[in-house]
């Protein structure tokens, strides 16, 4: 496990607002294998296009780091995020954990977290319906 890599990484998703594609090589293998509750993605190039749509909308926030383990070549990353939208001009809050493969690079990431917490709820209407069978399935 390299662990300049898994310092690169977490100094670049600290703060999303400074998205700069060209790093991502820096600590990515250009086999690198996403996925997270939405996409399932294979290389570098597709997963440059997929963080680009997500930064987006995004004025500013990042990843905080609250704990990670690390077993040989896999790390279990346990984070929180917090960003400001452009549209809405909203900030969100969603926690999760990453596990990374890390040879040399990255070779596998794999991302959990509520997709609905930090995608669906903040889309208009479709995020009110979410939250309303959210607050009926919690009296279930």
């Amino acid at each position: 496990m390299n662990a300049d890599t898994l310092k690169d990484f977490k100094i670049y998703f600290t703060e999303v607002n400074a998205f700069e594609a060209d790093f991502l090589n820096e600590f990515y293998d250009e086999e690198i294998t996403f996925i997270d509750p939405i996409h399932q993605i294979k290389g570098l190039s597709k997963l440059i296009d997929y963080f680009d749509k997500l930064n987006a909308n995004v004025r500013g926030g990042g990843f905080t780091f609250t704990d990670e383990t690390i077993v040989g070549d896999i790390v279990y990353l346990q984070w929180k995020l917090e960003i400001q939208l452009k549209k809405p001009r909203k900030r969100i809050k969603s926690s999760g954990i990453s596990v990374l493969v890390i040879k040399d690079k990255i070779v596998s990431q794999r991302d959990y977290f509520d997709a609905g917490e930090l995608f669906y709820e903040n889309i208009p209407v479709l995020g009110g319906l979410i939250k309303w069978i959210k607050r009926k399935l919690s009296h279930v």
